[in-house]
């Protein structure tokens, strides 16, 4: 379980506990706080150049979709309905090569620390001529910006030949609290960048983590923007992926607690600026079966519902999903099911690509979720069936395969706001779908965490 967290409440009681510590004239006391600190990770920094590293990352992506028997689609553009893929591309082929260098710096020694982070990207286009370039959208890829180099017959634009992004944060660190501000990347459950493709998002604003009481981590932020991975504009609006509807700021907060070694838990909120206010709960445990066998389950559980001016129209969703995970050796067998109640669908953080549209971000954490589908229709039931296999048990560290499949039932849309952003599924009843791929990859080398 993969947890990043803050909270300004840590940060205050350390700051305030350090001023009551020397207002005292106990020498016992200020000698306890002094060792207390001493031991914490801003405690132990050995300073900005020290502790700091430089990393390179290089990626190779390509992605090729066929269209051959895209009769829903087809169906779609008659009833008036984009889906992102237009029925008279037969293909999208895009392939790209990016580098991108992190700076991450230490933290100056002393009470307070402070240290900076930076990073530059670049990539260029292999291939993704007018005609087969992404096509954006629901259902589209998006591996390199747009340009005016567009194909009459299809409206595929070929991607730019090459593009950059650079940018970074300034942080302070007080004992085992960290504030930073600038380009980030929460990872969050209701406020998260996604790095699904070429290059990363990045969102701007703040954010505070803490870890002063062990075995919680708690976390809190403050964006205003962000950029698409295909975009270069880090002023780009925030937005919902499904509702495509704008808006000026997300805040959130949340908590991840380990109760034991082998089960954890979560409470997470965020507000979207008139448009919702969604929450999250998560519990996993991990049971051992034997030296090499455990059986892991996880629940998740989202509320949403519309706030303030409610911009995307009337929402009161409720989603969640539960797995188990059977792990035996390098191999992992895993069922999952997961259900949306509410007349709207279960809708998550986007991001601007520079043309009005939003991109998926990474703030949906449900078992279904793949490649292509959410499985996140109004009143949807899906269930996953999924193998994994690590291939370091059999001596090719790095190198992994997975194959699943998926399939949604029961998804009706007919009671969403015929005033809102969801009016799209107004049409759709008893609708049906499924989802099956496979994956493999080799990876040599990952940045450090």
């Amino acid at each position: 379980m993969h947890i990043k967290t803050s909270s300004a409440l840590a940060l205050a009681i350390s700051l305030a506990s350090l001023q009551m510590a020397y207002a005292a004239t106990d020498d016992v006391a200020v000698e306890q706080l002094a060792k207390g600190l001493g031991d914490s990770t801003q405690g132990q920094s050995k300073g900005f150049i020290e502790d700091s590293t430089l990393s390179v990352l290089n990626r190779n992506v390509a992605i090729n979709r066929n269209f051959k028997n895209n009769n829903n689609a087809a169906a779609n553009a008659e009833n008036g309905v984009n889906d992102g893929v237009n029925t008279n591309q037969g293909s999208i082929n895009e392939w790209g090569q990016a580098a991108m260098l992190t700076f991450t710096s230490g933290f100056t020694q002393g009470t307070v620390g402070f240290g900076v982070d930076a990073f530059a990207n670049g990539a260029v286009r292999l291939t993704g001529g007018a005609g087969t370039g992404g096509t954006g959208g629901v259902g589209g890829v998006n591996v390199f910006p747009g340009s005016n180099n567009c194909d009459d017959l299809t409206g595929s634009c070929q991607g730019e030949d090459s593009y950059g992004l650079a940018g970074g944060a300034v942080k302070l660190r007080v004992s085992e609290t960290e504030l930073k501000v600038g380009n980030l990347q929460p990872s969050s459950p209701v406020f998260g960048y996604s790095d699904l493709y070429l290059m990363p998002q990045h969102f701007t604003g703040g954010l505070l983590t803490s870890n002063e009481i062990e075995g919680l981590a708690l976390q809190g932020g403050h964006f205003t923007s962000g950029n698409a991975e295909n975009s270069t504009n880090q002023d780009g609006n925030l937005g919902t992926t499904y509702g495509q509807t704008a808006f000026n700021r997300a805040d959130f907060i949340g908590g991840d607690y380990s109760f034991t070694d082998t089960l954890l838990g979560g409470v997470h909120a965020s507000n979207y600026e008139d448009v919702w206010k969604q929450y999250y709960l998560t519990l996993s445990h991990s049971l051992a079966l034997g030296e090499e066998t455990a059986l892991n389950s996880s629940a998740n559980y989202y509320k949403t519902d519309d706030s303030g001016d409610a911009k995307a129209g009337k929402i009161n969703t409720d989603a969640y999903s539960m797995s188990l995970a059977l792990v035996a050796g390098a191999h992992t067998f895993t069922l999952a099911h997961q259900r949306v109640n509410g007349n709207t669908p279960f809708d998550y953080l986007g991001v601007e690509t520079g043309d009005g549209k939003f991109n998926p971000a990474g703030s949906i954490w449900l078992a279904n979720s793949s490649q292509f589908a959410d499985f996140n229709a109004p009143g949807e039931k899906s269930y996953k069936l999924q193998y994994d296999l690590d291939a370091s048990s059999f001596g090719v560290p790095g190198l992994s395969f997975m194959a699943r499949y998926v399939k949604g039932t029961g998804a009706d849309g007919t009671h969403a706001d015929a005033n809102g952003a969801y009016a799209l599924y107004n049409s759709l009843e008893d609708g049906q779908e499924w989802e099956a791929g496979y994956s493999s990859g080799l990876r040599a080398a990952r940045r450090p965490s």
